[in-house]
């Protein structure tokens, strides 16, 4: 297996961004721990433009809930902060969104929203890099005490505030998006898990009256149709032994058995020199709970092959690599989506020196002031 590329040859403006640069991308920890796969990608493994363009979209969601600034602010001003230069430049799928409820939690103020979004509701500082491991409540391997904090953390708040959207939206919802980048990646899979395994528990169950309410993912729509469980993960590391990520799986077999195969999705996306899904090592006996990853390079994606989703770098043949400059070409944990998550949170911290929330005339003004001088 080889180490990383060789020396990038870097634009004038690829040097001012990384200037900028002020949060980790973790790209050291690529250095340390990252290795090349044997197994060479090719154009055979290109993700559809359709998925892509899906899992661009999803992105947008999961960075967004990093904002210093209440989201739902954000989005009555969608018209004026999506113009270049603003915040929302490029976050088109944000337009016409509306928050149902922003939680933060409260193990490092992990932050999550429930979205709605026409039928398609999303939810979403790496914590410690701890390796303990502490037992699932499924009896069903261990899980990582760092991330399981973060979860619980959120854990009662995100399943109410997610039922009360279903109960409000009633029959209009076809799918719930479990999506986080990071770490929020890791609290997505443990909140899946939960979902999958109370539908499963409750089905195989004689229901009672007057018991527990009905799961979530058996609430259904207006046509009887089970809700579809989609996991859009960003970055993700690993969270749980290999005994957890097979409990997971076995869940997932399970429930596509009872409602459909296409009732369940899943894309977890890993880029280019981005040392976090390397965290924390296989050999401390973590795995990966995605079964199929896909890999970012370029301005491509890649199905990974199920044998090596624990592998995080890869080679593509044919020369796709290579057909135009990337954006990014150092890679590392900030940039997907063929988005700079740095400038978006740079310029939301703009926005809130200009003092948007004052809503006076004069805001926009303050904000491209400020914007022309930090560049």
């Amino acid at each position: 297996m080889s180490k990383l590329k060789q020396k990038l040859a870097l634009t004038e403006e690829d040097r001012e961004m990384y200037a900028a640069e002020r949060l980790d991308n973790f790209r050291w920890i690529a250095k340390v721990l990252a290795s090349y796969s044997d197994v060479h990608l090719t154009e055979a493994d290109r993700v559809p433009s359709q998925v892509c363009e899906d899992i661009s979209e999803i992105g947008q969601f999961a960075e967004i809930v990093y904002s210093s600034m209440p989201i739902d602010k954000l989005l009555e001003r969608y018209t004026s902060l999506s113009h270049p230069g603003f915040p929302l430049e490029g976050y088109d799928a944000l337009f016409g969104s509306k928050p149902e409820a922003s939680l933060t939690g409260d193990v490092a103020q992990l932050p999550a929203c429930i979205f709605w979004r026409q039928s398609h509701p999303a939810s979403q500082a790496l914590q410690d890099v701890r390796v303990l491991k502490t037992k699932h409540p499924s009896k069903k391997g261990y899980v990582h005490t760092g991330f399981w904090s973060l979860y619980q953390g959120l854990e009662a708040r995100l399943k109410s505030a997610l039922r009360q959207a279903l109960e409000f939206h009633g029959g209009d919802v076809d799918e719930v998006v479990l999506t986080g980048h990071s770490m929020g990646g890791a609290v997505a899979y443990l909140l899946g898990i939960d979902l999958l395994s109370d539908s499963l528990t409750s089905a195989s169950s004689t229901p009672t009256p007057g018991a527990n309410l009905d799961p979530i993912l058996l609430m259904g729509n207006e046509a009887g149709q089970r809700i579809t469980l989609k996991l859009v993960t960003f970055g993700m590391p690993r969270a749980g032994d290999k005994e957890l990520v097979d409990h997971f799986r076995s869940l997932v077999d399970q429930y596509q058995e009872k409602v459909g195969t296409e009732r369940f999705v899943e894309y977890s996306i890993r880029t280019y020199n981005d040392g976090v899904p390397t965290l924390p090592p296989t050999g401390l006996g973590y795995r990966h709970f995605p079964k199929g990853p896909i890999y970012a390079t370029g301005e491509h994606l890649y199905y990974i092959p199920h044998f090596e989703a624990e592998s995080t770098l890869f080679h593509v043949d044919g020369g796709v690599e290579d057909e135009a400059p990337s954006r990014f070409p150092r890679g590392g944990h900030n940039y997907y989506g063929g988005r700079e998550l740095e400038r978006l949170l740079r310029r939301i911290d703009w926005l809130v020196k200009a003092d948007m929330e004052k809503d006076d005339a004069q805001w926009e003004e303050r904000y491209l002031s400020m914007a022309q001088k930090k560049t």
